[in-house]
């Protein structure tokens, strides 16, 4: 919520104009960075959203809702309310009418319209809904993509475990170890879902054999299969026991993630990972593994990069929470390339219920992580210099994710929705969960706390998140110059 009393000034027509010239180089130019732009304006939006509805909900006038601070580019007033964006994309406020009085007497005369006027409960429900709508957006963004589009198989394409005698699949030659990779030419997206997919396409064209290809020993194969109906499964099958395999991940490097000890480290997107502790690197998804079961420390790692040798070290104990296994979390934050040019992506389509569930699994858990990592840092296991980002380091990473595509910068926004909830939640003034101590406080004791007291501690919280923004700040630019 905001703290100031007047609206932002309306910016002359050619500021506008000239703001709008910009945001169209930038999107012709360097549209990943565009697209990271409107995409945590979105998280803004969400979060000041809740705010907005809630208030209007409690009955209070809202005399503004901003996305960005300072002078206002584009402005509206309707119902009452301006609507603008504003030249300064580090945040956003709603301002409910009487939000800021001058006086103890403004707050005792506050009208029911007024922030100050409804009940100490009511306003406890409006500071709340912007942190709840940064926990529900997870779920429902999650839901309609696992609905839609499909929830991505962490793990790579099956694996043939065993082959049924006299089956298509034995005499087609399938063997132990492959990796079935398509079905007519359509991505095999998860092992649950190859008999599905292996019954449609059959009874497309029956009696015609399947086109399936599969990788062996890490070379391409193309067989044809003939498939036969199962009773028992009312299904068209191959004849064979699958698993789920390591996915196929080469040893080129695809990313390294901005504030990760990869990107300290020194890696680049397209070195090649030769060895890790002097253990040569069969495949990227053996990486975590080596990595944390390496004697030396720091891990000293040989890269090949372009036509150059060298080798790149970082310690072997780094800033993941002890719950996490490390080979999942990959310690260092590299991404590699797929194998043999394979997509790394496999979708499962969820049903919408079945969706709802696992979008809510998954938004627990990535909380959860959140809520470990700040335990970690609270607890001095993190160094604020390598972890804590600020809206620079924020830029980068929703760029580098905007550019491997709209899944990844989606994973990225939403993670940022829930550090946002999160963090406001924090008893701190200026944010969320401070102005609810407040209330809480006037609950207990049946009257607000002293304008000079709430003013008083509101320097103090502005103070530390100022320092903090400017630590991170600094910081990101000294890593950026850096890297």
């Amino acid at each position: 919520m905001s703290e100031e009393t007047q609206a932002p000034p309306q910016s002359p027509w050619w500021q506008t104009g000239a703001f709008l010239a910009v945001a169209t180089v930038l999107l012709i130019k360097a549209p990943y960075t565009a697209a990271a732009i409107a995409f945590l304006g979105l998280v803004v939006f969400v979060h000041e959203g809740g705010h907005f509805l809630v208030s209007r909900w409690q009955g209070m006038r809202v005399e503004m809702f901003s996305l960005g601070f300072g002078p206002a580019l584009i402005s509206f007033k309707r119902g009452g309310t301006i609507y603008q964006v504003a030249a300064i994309p580090l945040g956003g406020f709603v301002k409910p009418a009487g939000e800021d009085p001058k006086t103890d007497e403004d707050i005792a005369n506050a009208k029911p319209d007024e922030f100050m006027g409804r009940p100490w409960w009511s306003r406890s429900l409006v500071l709340l809904a912007g942190p709840l709508m940064n926990f529900i957006f997870p779920v429902v963004a999650l839901t309609l993509v696992y609905a839609t589009v499909g929830r991505l198989d962490p793990w790579g394409p099956p694996m043939v475990e065993a082959v049924m005698a006299d089956s298509g699949a034995a005499q087609a030659g399938l063997k132990p170890g492959d990796l079935v990779i398509r079905i007519n030419g359509l991505q095999v997206g998860s092992t649950s879902a190859l008999a599905s997919l292996v019954d449609a396409q059959s009874r497309l064209a029956l009696d015609q054999p399947l086109s399936v290809d599969l990788l062996r020993a890490d070379k391409p194969q193309t067989l044809k299969v003939l498939t036969r109906l199962n009773k028992d499964a009312g299904k068209y099958l191959m004849g064979v026991q699958v698993r789920p395999s390591p996915p196929p991940f080469s040893t080129t490097v695809r990313s390294a993630g901005v504030l990760t000890p990869a990107e300290k480290a020194g890696f680049k997107p397209g070195d090649v990972v030769l060895s890790v502790d002097g253990q040569p690197l069969k495949d990227g998804f053996s990486f975590g593994r080596q990595f944390a079961d390496a004697k030396s420390d720091p891990v000293p790692m040989a890269v090949r990069r372009g036509g150059q040798s060298l080798t790149l070290s970082a310690a072997r104990k780094q800033p993941v929470p002890d719950a996490f296994d490390p080979e999942l979390v990959g310690l260092l934050g590299l991404e590699f390339e797929p194998a043999n040019g394979l997509s790394a992506d496999r979708h499962e389509r969820l049903s919408p219920l079945t969706a709802a569930k696992v979008a809510l699994i998954d938004t627990l858990s990535s909380a959860t992580a959140i809520v470990l990592g700040l335990k970690e840092f609270v607890r001095g296991k993190l160094s604020a210099r390598d972890t804590l980002g600020g809206p620079v380091a924020i830029l980068r990473m929703a760029s580098q994710e905007a550019e491997r595509g709209w899944e990844d910068l989606l994973n990225l926004m939403l993670s940022i929705s829930l550090t946002l909830g999160l963090m406001n939640l924090l008893p701190i003034p200026l944010l969320d969960g401070g102005t609810i101590v407040y209330c809480i406080i006037e609950g207990v004791r049946g009257k607000p706390l002293r304008l000079k007291t709430q003013v008083v501690l509101q320097n103090i919280g502005l103070a530390l998140i100022g320092s903090l923004f400017l630590f991170t700040l600094v910081n990101d630019l000294l890593r950026w110059a850096g890297h």
